[in-house]
């Protein structure tokens, strides 16, 4: 859920006429030409047209360039556009942009306070550095009258201002805000505007009962707006009560159904539940809502991605991009749906996200931007070295970016083993366990990078690590196994010989779960005791084999060509040959087996005519 620009789209739909519903006059209020192009174009705003509502600004600035809220409100504009899509947006080039009109609204009405809420807002959105931004808070807040009976519903608007400016940036200062509209209740408690804004407080406080108290009293206060409806909505979202939230939002809708916003929350709402869609049809009614304008086809070209249609929303990125290229971060975009669609265009998605580090700088850059360039670039790196190592370099930058995603580090391990670079998946699985996040296969993992590396002593010390604490991890046990197996290749020292009894008898009466396991230790201690001349011990683990899986041929004939080379090592011609005669039945076509029955034949009558001549 948007949690901070839903807060700003209650104060800009509903500020403006707040002051007019709250005067003391009977009479209906007069409103002026500007006062309704200035309602129009926070109108816009509200409904997330964003660039004509710039624009709108823009027009009324040429019209009465002196009128400070008009910067202020331009200003707030150009905040909510950054905070509606903080992946894509830059908050160096929104911020600037916005701290520039508050500067200039100060230049041309340095009476109006509005404009130093503004810088401070840009200090806490920009660095979180409150100490700077209540140099401008301070002097807004001195400018309410101490006295009780000079407060004006402008003193409100201030307070509720001063606010829900507190929540923007890292650093959320939720009694500092409380406190300021707190006390814009008391100098306007008929404004529903001040309610909606109090409601947003305790939503990002997680404060669900309070929020819904204050939109339902924003409710109570202007039933005609669709706003305290779908906060109330919000709330029921974000709780995952879809059936609760969604008589709200059909009722923002039969309010107003020209209303943008309604239906982005309905598609949210779609989301949530599964029915792609009806969620793609309620972002169609936003696109059609908003123009069918280049922006409101963006806004949907993004619904489309986070219903995880990807290809509908490349199609429509590159229908923006055909007309319009000065919006880089489409490129980026265009670039992650181009490596989730199925089946990928990988090389087209590079090509977009290249292109979009071509044309931004260094800040405008989030980790998640590298991570599908990684992505991208590994799984077209096949055997490129080249690439392949600028696909880790793009992970690593990834991670310097937020080193706190072990996701990342697990995926970058996994990488690094998978393509054989097993002393980086030790480093990385190692800069996972120390964060203290290891997961239960990690330590099994960076033994069998060890085992790879034939580093054997680590291998092995990792394994018997592995058991102590997974006593019922079988592969630990099979490559604890091997890996005294590999430390003894000729089996002269029988190093693998315990480890090997150890996994079966941990395997038990459980022979069908474990049975490749049990066919690795079988033919292991049947070959050991066999080197040892212990052909009784060794044809009886044998024998296991051949009995470990019926359907298993191969298994068999291994069995029996070892059972036929015990026998004829103790030249037990005879039963030789019956072993390999036995092979035949299973394989008539083993060409082995007939020369062997031919040369056993040859050495059974050899011997049979050295015995009449004794």
């Amino acid at each position: 859920m948007r949690l901070i620009p839903l807060l700003l789209l209650s104060l800009f739909s509903v500020t403006a006429i707040s002051q007019n519903k709250n005067s003391a006059s009977k009479l209906p209020p007069v409103v002026s030409a500007f006062e309704k192009e200035m309602n129009a174009a926070l109108k816009l705003a509200a409904s997330e047209q964003y660039e004509i509502a710039e624009q709108a600004f823009d027009d009324l600035i040429k019209k009465d360039p002196s009128n400070g809220n008009v910067y202020y409100y331009y200003g707030e504009t150009i905040i909510k556009d950054y905070l509606s899509d903080t992946l894509s947006n830059s908050l160096k080039d929104l911020a600037t942009k916005a701290n520039d009109l508050f500067r200039r609204g100060i230049q041309q009405d340095s009476s109006n306070m509005l404009n130093n809420i503004g810088l401070g807002a840009v200090c806490l959105l920009r660095s979180g550095d409150t100490i700077a931004a209540d140099k401008f808070f301070i002097k807004a807040e001195a400018s309410i009258p101490v006295k009780k009976k000079f407060w004006t519903p402008k003193d409100a608007r201030l307070l509720t201002k001063l606010g829900t400016s507190q929540l923007l940036g890292k650093v959320n200062r939720y009694n500092k805000a409380i406190s300021y509209i707190s006390r814009a209740k008391e100098i306007d408690p008929n404004n529903a505007a001040i309610y909606l804004a109090s409601g947003d407080v305790y939503m990002q406080q997680n404060d669900g009962p309070n929020a819904l108290a204050s939109f339902n009293k924003a409710l109570s206060l202007d039933p005609t707006s669709p706003l305290p409806k779908i906060k109330i909505g919000n709330i029921y979202l974000r709780a995952t009560n879809l059936n609760a939230a969604r008589p709200y939002l059909d009722e923002a809708r039969q309010i107003d159904s020209t209303f943008a916003p309604v239906y982005r929350e309905l598609a949210e709402l779609y989301t949530m539940a599964g029915q792609y869609n009806l969620a793609k049809g309620n972002f169609r009614k936003f696109l059609d809502l908003s123009g069918n304008n280049i922006p409101a086809k963006i806004q949907y070209a993004k619904a489309l991605f986070r219903t995880k249609d990807y290809t509908n929303a490349l199609v429509t990125l590159e229908e923006i991009l055909a007309i319009d290229k000065s919006r880089n971060y489409l490129n980026r975009l265009a670039g992650y749906c181009c490596y989730d669609k199925k089946p990928p265009e990988l090389e087209k998605g590079r090509a977009y996200i290249e292109e979009f580090f071509k044309n931004t700088d260094s800040e405008s850059i989030i980790p998640r931007d590298y991570l599908y360039y990684s992505r991208i670039l590994y799984r077209v790196a096949k055997n490129d070295t080249s690439t392949m190592s600028k696909a880790f370099d793009a992970f690593k930058k990834a991670y310097q970016m937020d080193s706190s995603n072990v996701n990342l580090i697990s995926e970058i391990a996994l990488n690094y083993y998978y393509s054989r670079l097993y002393k980086n998946a030790i480093i990385w699985l190692n800069i996972k366990n120390k964060k203290g996040k290891s997961d239960k296969d990690d330590l099994m993992l960076i033994g069998k990078a060890y085992y790879q590396l034939t580093d054997f002593q680590k291998a092995d010390s990792v394994f018997s690590k592995v058991i102590e604490i997974q006593p019922d991890n079988m592969p630990a046990y099979v490559y604890l196994a091997r890996t005294a197996s590999s430390m003894d290749p000729t089996s002269e020292l029988g190093l693998a010989q315990p480890k090997f009894e150890a996994l079966v008898a941990k395997v038990g009466i459980d022979t069908v779960k474990f049975a490749k396991e049990l066919q690795e230790a079988y033919t292991y201690l049947g070959y050991y005791n066999l080197q040892k001349k212990d052909y009784p011990v060794s044809k009886s683990w044998y024998k296991k084999l051949f009995y470990l899986d019926p359907a298993n041929k191969q298994w068999q004939i291994q069995s029996l060509k070892s059972q036929a080379l015990i026998a004829y090592r103790a030249k037990n011609y005879v039963e030789a040959r019956e072993l390999y005669v036995d092979i035949k039945k299973l394989d008539p076509a083993d060409s082995d087996a007939d020369q062997a029955i031919k040369d056993l034949t040859k050495a059974i009558t050899a011997a049979a005519a050295a015995a009449k001549k004794q």
